[in-house]
Order: C-alpha cells, then structure tokens, then sequence
C-alpha cells in the first residue's frame, strides 16, 4: 500500500509525462515531489485500517505499520529522483533503486530473532535505514536535478496527457489492490505462494526490461526500432528460459506443472507489457492509455466472479495477475502496429484465459 501512490503518480504519471512530447512542466513536477510522500503516508494508513477491519492488527504489529510508513514516504523521494534520471537515458540509480534495502533487510534477517514479529520489525528498521542513506547519496550528487531543471516552465500546448496517464494508472494499480482484496477469501498459505511467482516475474523484468529501455527509449529518442529489437531478443531469450523452467517442472515438480507454465507464460507477457507501455509513453499520443482501460476492470470482474467457484485458487489468481500484463501488451502492440509480436501476446493471452477457466472447472489441475 505504501508503494501504490508511487506507482500510480510517479511511476504511471510523472515518469511517461518525462518521456511524452506533451511533457511535464516543471511546477507540475515538483508538485509531485511534494505530494506523493504524503499520499504514500495515507495509503499506509489506510492499509493498516483494512487490516484491522479483517482482524489481523494487533498491538505487537504497531511499530511494523508505523516503520512501513516511514520507509514508504522515504521510498516516494526515491523513486521521484531516479525517474529523472531514467527519462534522462540513465538507468543505472532506477536499477539499483532497491538493492542496498533489500541487501541490508536480507541479512537482518538471518540474525537469530526470537519471533517472527521481531524479524520482520527489524527487516523495516533496515530498510528505513537503507533507503534513507541512498536517498542521501542521490541528493548529494543531484540525481535528475538538471532534468527537472531543464522541463519548460509553461505547457508546449494546451493538453490532457496527466488526466490520461492518471486514468490508466490508476485503473490499472487500483484494480490489482483490488484483487489482491478479493484474494483474502483463501487461505494465507495460497497468498505467500503467489508471492514467490509475483517476484520472480517482477525481477526479471527489472533485471532484463527497467535496465535496458531507458537507454534505448528516453526523451531524445526518435525511432522505436532499437526498442522493438530488443523486444524480440527479449522474446527469444525468456522463451528459451521458460522453455528450460518447464522440463524442469515436469522432471522434478510435476504436481505444480500448471503453476510453472503460468508463470513461464507471465515472463513473455511481463516483459513484452514492460516494452511496449515505454514505447508508447513515447511514440503514441497520451490519448492511446486509452485502449488498455478496459483490461484491469474486466480481469478484476472475472475474479469477483471466479472466487464464486469451488476451484478458485492459485491458479485462477496467477492467471489474472498475467493476464493483466499479457492483455495490456497486447492491445499496445496492436497500436504500435508490431504485428509479429501482438501475434504472440495474443496468444499468450488466450492460452491463460484458457487455464484459468480450466481450473475453475477442474479443480484437480491444481
């Protein structure tokens, strides 16, 4: 919850308005340097509010909610210097965003804690810890300044990017927080399962998509050529890996086959989701988030209907989560007129709607 505010208004508004030719002004950026801290302090709030709701706040927890506030209000100025330098055509501070945190939380972690509650109470102190000292680093030596520095202090014209990209990411984060609301009807263990496949799928496209499209899709960037190379090498890559990932499944884990081909299937629509929304920040009108407003919406009123049914489950919940990205990729490619590719999501994306209504009616695929 803490990090929502930062991907709907920094990461789904600010960064594309970086990018597009209707771009940000400065004022307006700096509004957003101001206001998403804050936003990111009430979403924490608001989260710890429905957790009670569900009975699962305690007093123990207190300084967990109050320290995931804290980190999350320092992870917001992070995230707000690191897009400038991104849009810039430098990746390398928005690749390593995480990397002290989670370096130092992973080995607070493997201290001998006496309970559960300490350990994950320690882990936010170190990622506090962390996240604030790289924020000291990135403003010492003036991460994105002189981006932000050279946005124009009016509009180039009149427009309406910020309501467009707002629209879509909103719709699109929002309607996650949703589902993963939804998924609170199954037992913790699903939910802890869904989030090994959740990070998995998320470093890759970190590691092999945030990494490499800054430097080939930035504000100077004339042509989507370079990008839709990459997309294809990329394609070929992760094919040849999930390809790998599933003889393995079927060798050593072929009770949780189905799992694996979901999730090798999520890599493909992940990365070519990751490609094409940054080609389109630069290359389409704002107006075109228009076409992947519907996708999140259908997808969560298909899992408000799914968990209905007696075989809803991780199945079910993995194949909406990759259908958002597969569905997304989809339609943009289609825009982007990048026929061999809208080719393969398009049938990345039937092939899950095809699991998940099979899972739905025969439980035992599981």
């Amino acid at each position: 919850m803490g990090n929502l505010p930062t991907q709907i208004l920094i990461v789904g508004v600010l960064y594309p308005m970086l990018l597009n030719q209707d771009r940000v002004t400065r004022r307006g950026a700096l509004r957003f340097g101001r206001l998403v801290p804050v936003a990111a302090l009430l979403a924490v709030a608001a989260g710890s509010g429905w957790l009670s709701i569900q009975g699962r706040v305690s007093l123990d927890i207190a300084p967990i909610l109050i320290l995931a506030a804290v980190n999350a209000v320092i992870q917001a100025r992070l995230w707000f210097l690191a897009v400038f330098a991104e849009a810039d055509g430098r990746p390398h501070w928005m690749a390593a965003i995480a990397l002290p945190a989670n370096v130092l939380a992973t080995l607070v972690m493997l201290l001998p804690w006496p309970s559960s509650t300490a350990t994950v109470t320690a882990m936010f102190v170190a990622l506090a810890i962390a996240n604030g000292g790289f924020l000291v680093v990135m403003a010492r030596v003036k991460v994105g300044i002189h981006v932000l520095d050279g946005l124009p202090a009016v509009p180039g014209r009149k427009h309406s990017a910020h309501y467009w990209f707002l629209s879509k990411s909103f719709v699109g984060y929002g309607g996650l927080m949703i589902v993963q609301s939804l998924a609170l009807v199954l037992p913790p263990s699903t939910l802890t399962l869904l989030t090994l496949p959740m990070k998995i799928v998320g470093s890759v496209a970190a590691t092999f998509v945030n990494a490499v499209m800054p430097l080939l899709v930035h504000q100077n960037t004339e042509s989507p050529t370079e990008a839709r190379r990459f997309l294809s090498i990329l394609t070929v890559i992760l094919g040849s890996l999930g390809l790998v990932i599933l003889v393995a499944g079927g060798l050593f884990l072929p009770e949780h086959f189905v799992q694996v081909l979901v999730v090798a299937l999520w890599l493909l629509a992940a990365a070519a989701a990751s490609v094409a929304q940054r080609m389109m920040f630069r290359f389409l009108p704002p107006s075109a988030s228009r076409i992947t407003l519907a996708v999140v919406p259908m997808i969560v009123a298909a899992v408000a209907v799914s968990v209905q049914s007696d075989g809803f489950g991780l199945i079910a919940l993995l194949c909406a989560y990759a259908l958002v990205d597969a569905a997304s990729g989809f339609l943009i490619l289609v825009a982007l007129r990048a026929r061999v590719m809208s080719c393969v999501t398009g049938l990345i994306t039937l092939s899950l709607a095809a699991i998940w209504v099979a899972s739905l009616f025969y439980p035992g695929i599981s």
